[in-house]
């Protein structure tokens, strides 16, 4: 394969992710000021316990984590990839030591890290097939058709129950989860959300312009289409296996307005810096809050302290395992690596 040509980073593509993670994180972590408020009598506290209930989407979040990735593997290899051991070792070697620590701590508390394990062995497979779908002689976007029309074949065989169920708006056997499929199926549920990065990195060195009044109206959009698919999955009988495909045509468009934005401004730094750990917190968080929950009671006042502690454990979990990890991953390269002549 041809040399990269490029290994430019993107301003702004930390921030997304420590944001991404966060809303999972919030997703994960019961509200308890959303179930304060919805025990309220009065029609506006009620209202607002609603709304804080269903604010944060996790699932989406992690169809705009599919996103983000197809394009940071993507972009840095849009003409070729120089070696495929370097290539699957960078990758594997960064994911899998940190989740493996994890994987371990969670044994003896019956693994509350499988609350977003499923997604990582998503991108997992993603990494290995990556050298083999850019091979296929076809267009980027035919690529995307193709894969799109197999997740819909899936879905729908896979996942039946869950159409009766909001074509009939009756919950029996509705699961509503869009990981329903299990580890051999789902990563062909969400193949085509992560060809839409690869898709988007192709495309995006041709756009230089977004207005802030752009980027704010997708961000509305996407705020208001999360709230809206987690009350349709609990109220509706709308399962995410159904909706998130198809909100993954928004999420890239808004995730590419983000980018282009920031091509010509600067980025938050403090969110720049923390989206540096945003893989140690998406992975973290299930277990600390598991642990925090057995030693402090979940209530107005610790809940933000059970944010804060795990922000800050990830952090730390950030500096002792995943960076040098990340290390490891380097230095295992420059050893092993084969040179191209």
């Amino acid at each position: 394969m041809s040399y990269i040509s490029n290994k430019k980073w993107f301003n702004g593509l930390d921030s997304l992710r420590i944001i991404l993670a966060i809303t999972v994180l919030l997703s994960h972590f019961d509200n308890v000021y959303a179930d304060m408020l919805k025990q309220s009598p009065h029609l506006l506290f009620h209202a607002l316990g609603f709304f804080l209930a269903n604010a944060f989407d996790g699932t989406a979040a992690v169809i705009a984590f599919f996103i983000i990735s197809g394009f940071v593997i993507h972009y840095p290899n849009k003409n070729g990839i120089i070696s495929l051991k370097d290539f699957w070792m960078k990758r594997f070697v960064r994911i899998i030591i940190p989740l493996s620590i994890i994987w371990v701590a969670g044994i003896r508390y019956n693994h509350p890290e499988n609350a977003v394990i499923w997604s990582l062995i998503c991108e997992l497979i993603y990494y290995a097939i990556y050298p083999f779908i850019y091979k296929v002689n076809l267009s980027w976007t035919n690529k995307v058709i193709i894969a799109y029309l197999i997740s819909t074949v899936v879905i729908i065989l896979g996942a039946h129950d869950d159409f009766y169920a909001f074509f009939k708006q009756t919950d029996l056997n509705y699961q509503g989860y869009y990981w329903q499929l299990g580890y051999s199926l789902t990563w062909l549920v969400g193949l085509p959300c992560w060809l839409l990065g690869v898709l988007l990195a192709e495309h995006i060195d041709s756009l230089n312009s977004a207005s802030f009044r752009s980027v704010m109206t997708y961000r509305c959009l996407v705020f208001a289409l999360g709230c809206f698919c987690c009350i349709a999955k609990f109220h509706m009988h709308l399962s995410y296996i159904i909706s998130m495909n198809l909100i993954s045509f928004v999420l890239y468009k808004w995730l590419q307005t983000e980018i282009v934005y920031f091509k010509t401004r600067p980025a938050n730094n403090i969110l720049e810096k923390m989206g540096k750990f945003s893989y140690s917190l998406y992975i973290c968080h299930p277990l600390i809050y598991l642990l925090l929950k057995s030693y402090l009671p979940n209530n107005a006042l610790t809940y933000p302290l059970f944010i804060i502690l795990a922000i800050v454990i990830s952090y730390c979990f950030y500096l002792l395992i995943e960076k040098p990890a990340h290390q490891f991953a380097q230095r295992a390269i420059k050893k092993y690596s084969f040179q191209p002549r």
